[in-house]
């Protein structure tokens, strides 16, 4: 039956091209031995010249430093000529075959919005004391900053993004690496959102060279990334990541980092609520630390959805 499907879609392809129309978001076919076939992208001469039609959770394949790399593709309908926003959302540890945190959401709210979303999905053959995600800080490889550049590169030559709003979203490891991305990648992202992560109290590299909005949300509970004390991570094949931060540590960092002015904080009964304002570059670090949260992702923070909070806080900013 899936196979049916895919010949047909196929074939429709094949027959607007015969009529001399372009389908903006078409796809190439992909035989894959194990799992779900991924799609492949195909790219237009001039993808601004065209709308956009409706995908959700399209397996897509880019090759990148000569490997195969997949993720999830969510992209809104839209008209011709309206560029549109990428978010890319870095999953925790051994989520790779799992949905992201409030995905179906994140889709609804990027067809009304009109931003795409790309789901990364780490390698499958790392070790534990690497991680799914490659902190390139230490680690001797850039292959997942590659892999995001690629993914933003690849999306421009189907769609019509706006360059000046590229974006990242974590959870958890996948928190700690869109630091990776505000550090090394802020000559293109404009800014990064996570949940329950951190970063090296001394990166081997954070230089900005672009500008850089942070928003980090934390539980005061976590359990496995302590928002307290600064811990000590990987010491295995990868040595050299060193010692991780604490929360408000990591926070202050940013606001130094961002040549930030004036900081306020608001603290109540479940939440307190940092902002690093006047930054350079009109950017701004902000940071929720959850009173009562361990690790797991919040449906809501200071009583507004996660989903939409980050949005609200991503869309601000631009590159």
């Amino acid at each position: 039956m899936l196979q049916n499907t895919m010949k047909g879609a196929q074939c429709l392809f094949v027959v607007l091209l015969l009529a001399g129309l372009s389908l903006s978001g078409c796809f190439g076919e992909d035989e894959q031995s194990n799992g779900p076939a991924a799609q492949l992208l195909v790219a237009l001469d001039n993808p601004c010249d065209e709308p956009s039609q409706p995908i959700t959770q399209s397996l897509t394949e880019i090759i990148v430093d000569g490997e195969t790399r997949l993720f999830r593709l969510t992209v809104p309908q839209s008209q011709a000529g309206l560029k549109l926003p990428i978010i890319i959302a870095f999953h925790g540890g051994g989520g790779s075959q799992e949905d992201f945190q409030q995905q179906n959401e994140f889709d609804a709210l990027g067809d009304q919005e009109k931003f795409i979303m790309a789901y990364a999905i780490a390698e499958d053959d790392r070790t534990a004391s690497e991680g799914e995600w490659f902190l390139n800080t230490a680690a001797t490889s850039r292959d997942d900053n590659n892999f995001a550049e690629e993914i933003v590169d690849r999306l421009s030559e189907t769609y019509c993004v706006d360059q000046d709003r590229l974006y990242a979203i974590g959870y958890s490891l996948g928190s700690m690496f869109t630091y990776e991305v505000a550090c090394q990648l802020n000559h293109r992202f404009a800014a990064v959102a996570s949940f329950a992560g951190t970063m090296p109290v001394n990166p081997e590299t954070c230089n900005l060279v672009g500008k850089m909005s942070v928003l980090h949300i934390h539980g005061k509970l976590d359990y496995i990334i302590d928002y307290d004390d600064d811990w000590e991570w990987k010491d295995g094949e990868h040595e050299g990541v060193g010692t991780m931060s604490n929360v408000p540590g990591m926070i202050d960092s940013w606001g130094e980092r961002a040549g930030c002015q004036n900081q306020n904080s608001h603290d109540d009964f479940e939440t307190e609520h940092i902002v690093y304002s006047s930054c350079q570059g009109n950017t701004r670090i902000e940071h929720y630390g959850l009173q009562f949260h361990e690790h797991t992702w919040p449906d809501e923070v200071d009583e507004t959805p996660t989903y939409r909070l980050i949005w609200s806080f991503l869309s601000e900013f631009t590159n």
